[in-house]
């Protein structure tokens, strides 16, 4: 038998009555690393063109990332103060459960299970692909085949690895994280050369070009890099004072990614006019190619590698999700189980990686990825600022160690509503496309959770292959792992 909403809300803790197992050990610089780490990776690389595409002009799309930034940080303190009251590694899953019961809940579950993480993973493959294959198309557009070919290779050979050893992703993790930072530090460091030299002549009209009409999507597109800004929540335990950690560490990381996001963005346009940016497939590579030629052969690696890592770090952190809706009930419980000697949650990476498949082969295209992600992600993100709200009334008497004012959130919520309202608008298709991909959470709800009483032929069958999947991937309880 389930538990009821009240008794669920009595077992997630708040800031003083947390028992964490061990102490907690990541002060504010801890924090802000682990924020970076999270935000800054392929997003830069991928979103730059769609940007500036929706905007028409270097002067629009630069307000596009600063108020997209501004908008992030916002939400951040809405989600710092649910992060102190509630203390969950469910983050968002758990808010959206306890403001809007099981069925948000799972819906959050769902999204970042079945439709976020799966296409995120598909955009950093389409990515990396798209700027290795650059050095042999420089004038001309790839052929798709291609394309996709390369990406289910890169795709194969995270998955392997993600499957093969917990060791060996987190260095191929650290390995991809040196070339992000290297990649981003050399295309900034060629902007200020270039701008030292004088070559501004493409800021001289800055808003020259602006298309209005589409600011919706340059809204989504521009959002992508910043996404991971609410992932420390998930950590909240092991956060020193995180009344002052938490929303210190959001802030502070975002003003860091606004100022680099600024810098590289402005970096492509001392080499690059708006229609070269536009008509490239790999905006990084065509800047290198213009600025130093040494530079080709160095660009193209990093950003492919860092949209690798963005790739494997996806299908990685994915297992906590599955560890906790598993737990709940929510998803069949043999996705939150471990190889006995590794640990890597086998069964749910494997989910992953055929859903990313599928992705991959019916809807490639990376622009529509972008948005499409952004819509999804962002309609969960105004759901549980309202639940903030909705929580204030409903645990009056919770511990709230912070507590911001109410003009934030609803200022937050009011900016969320006219951008998916305005989107519904003016980009009907992927509107629809978001909201039926959102509409695939109700079945699988029915049947995986309303659906209790199931045929004792479905449940022996089930069980039957459950074990069979246990057997040949030697996966086992968290319980049973020594």
């Amino acid at each position: 038998m389930g538990r009821s909403k009240g008794d669920y809300a009595a077992l997630v803790p708040s800031l003083s009555t947390r028992m964490s197992k061990h102490a907690p050990t990541m002060g504010l610089l801890d924090s802000i690393n682990l924020l970076l780490a999270c935000i800054i990776g392929s997003g830069i690389f991928i979103s730059a063109k769609a940007v500036l595409e929706y905007s028409g002009s270097y002067g629009l799309s630069i307000g596009v990332w600063i108020g997209c930034g501004l908008l992030c940080i916002m939400g951040a303190l809405c989600y710092a103060e649910l992060g102190c009251a509630y203390v969950s590694s469910g983050g968002d899953y758990t808010y959206l459960r306890l403001a809007f019961g099981d069925f948000m809940g799972f819906l959050r579950v769902w999204i970042e299970v079945a439709l976020s993480r799966p296409m995120i993973v598909v955009l950093s493959v389409l990515t990396a692909s798209n700027y290795l294959v650059y050095w042999f198309y420089p004038t001309c557009a790839p052929p798709e085949s291609l394309v996709k070919c390369l990406s289910l290779f890169l795709l194969l050979i995270v998955g392997f690895i993600n499957l093969t050893s917990s060791i060996w992703t987190g260095r191929l993790h650290q390995l991809c994280n040196y070339f992000k930072i290297a990649t981003l530090v050399c295309i900034m460091g060629a902007g200020f050369y270039r701008m030292f030299l004088g070559r501004v002549e493409n800021f001289a009209e800055p808003f020259e070009g602006s298309t209005y009409g589409k600011i919706t999507s340059a809204l989504y597109a521009g959002l992508f890099p910043y996404s991971g800004w609410n992932y420390l929540n998930n950590a909240i335990d092991d956060l020193k004072d995180p009344k002052r950690t938490l929303p210190r560490a959001i802030i502070v990381s975002l003003l860091i990614c606004i100022i680099v996001y600024f810098l590289t963005f402005s970096s492509y346009f001392t080499a690059l006019s708006a229609y070269d940016i536009l008509i490239s497939d790999a905006t990084a590579v065509s800047f290198a190619e213009r600025v130093f030629p040494f530079l080709l052969y160095i660009i193209p690696i990093g950003v492919t590698l860092s949209c690798v890592g963005a790739a494997s770090g996806n299908i990685f952190t994915i297992g906590q999700m599955f560890n906790v809706a598993g737990r709940d009930g929510l998803m069949p419980h043999i996705f939150s189980m471990k190889h006995y000697q590794t640990g890597v949650p086998m069964i749910a990476i494997l989910c992953e990686i055929i859903l990313s498949f599928i992705f991959l082969f019916f809807m490639s295209n990376i622009g529509k990825l972008i948005i499409c992600v952004g819509m999804i992600n962002w309609i969960c993100i105004l759901l549980a600022s309202v639940g903030l709200i909705v929580l204030r009334y409903k645990h009056p008497d919770r511990e709230r160690p912070l507590k911001v004012p109410l003009f934030i959130p609803i200022c937050f919520i009011s900016i969320l509503v006219i951008l998916i309202v305005a989107s519904a608008l003016t980009d009907l298709e992927n509107i629809s496309t978001s909201l039926l991909l959102l509409a695939t959470a109700i079945p699988a709800y029915i049947f995986g959770v309303v659906w209790k009483n199931k045929p004792s032929s479905f449940n022996r069958r089930y069980n039957i292959f459950a074990m069979n999947l246990q057997k040949f991937f030697h996966v086992v309880h968290d319980e049973h792992n020594d």
